[in-house]
């Protein structure tokens, strides 16, 4: 566990690390791309790029099997580290195609922050300085802490202290949340959790009023996660749990924006193997120390 807590890992971004995140993040944007390119069929409310040209010819099976093979190439190629400024920057393009494809079909998933995700690492690796190791993390998190600060500020501009004081009122949001749920599946629990979920709010209104307060506080100094690797742990681990709470409450888990900050702040599949590697060098000292 000494791994774990040791300065260098809170201090410094290795290259496991690193490779864990680019196949953790290209794990994600495929299935994205995938089902963007699958489920696309026209262009009902033209947005972005779809509102100057049409972009009705990527959607043919055609044109939709060549993007998907070249987002498969280029997430070979980025995992790789091959041809970054160009890699990066061709993520880019696909994802910008891709995810205004889906908003022109009225989704809005707010993909597009993964858009932006690769638009940094162009610059990160433009620049090619000696950073180069912590700004192609650490630009995609700047991106990612400014969109949950401006979240903040658009509610306090919006409502203000309301956001706080009138915070028993989400109870109406939770049940249309498991609403969409139950609607979906038609599985009448889902019903029952939304009620259940709006009966404690409207019981314990300071309690909710605080997680609200520590909500609001979370998303306006997200910004601090841009100082360095330890502090984009710690904001990462806050907006977690602040998600979890979200999804649990309100059944609402807005996955665009959650995935994103995870890997690149808390990197969860970079401790998992961390774990892994402790507990290995555990047992295999435990072996040597017995023979």
């Amino acid at each position: 566990m000494a791994n774990l807590l040791n300065k260098k890992f809170f201090k410094e971004y290795s290259s496991i690390e690193w490779i864990l995140m680019k196949v953790s993040l290209c794990f994600i944007w495929m299935k994205l791309v995938t089902e963007v390119a699958i489920n696309s069929e026209t262009i009902y409310y033209p947005s972005g790029i779809c509102s100057l040209i049409d972009c009705s010819i990527f959607l043919s099976v055609y044109t939709s099997s060549i993007l998907l093979f070249a987002a498969f190439i280029l997430s070979a190629l980025y995992i790789t580290e091959k041809y970054m400024i160009v890699v990066t920057f061709l993520m880019f393009l696909v994802s910008l195609l891709s995810f205004t494809l889906e908003e022109s079909n009225g989704i809005l998933n707010r993909s597009g922050l993964y858009t932006t995700v690769f638009l940094a690492q162009t610059f990160a690796y433009i620049r090619n300085n000696q950073s180069l190791k912590v700004e192609r993390i650490q630009f995609p998190i700047q991106i990612i802490a400014g969109g949950y600060f401006l979240a903040s500020i658009s509610k306090l501009n919006q409502s203000g202290l309301n956001w706080i004081i009138e915070a028993p009122q989400a109870a109406i949001q939770m049940v249309k949340g498991f609403s969409y749920t139950y609607f979906d599946s038609g599985n009448i629990s889902e019903l029952d959790k939304g009620l259940k979920q709006a009966d404690f709010v409207l019981k314990h209104e300071v309690l909710v009023k605080l997680l609200f307060a520590m909500s609001l506080v979370f998303e306006t100094f997200a910004w601090l996660a841009v100082r360095n690797k330890i502090s984009a742990f710690a904001i990462g681990v806050l907006l977690s749990g602040m998600h979890f709470g979200i999804l649990y409450f309100m059944n609402i888990f807005i996955a665009a924006i959650f995935y994103p900050m995870i890997i690149f702040m808390v990197n969860p599949t970079y401790l998992l193997y961390s774990i892994i590697k402790w507990f290995y060098q555990l047992v295999k000292l435990g072996v040597q120390s017995s023979l």
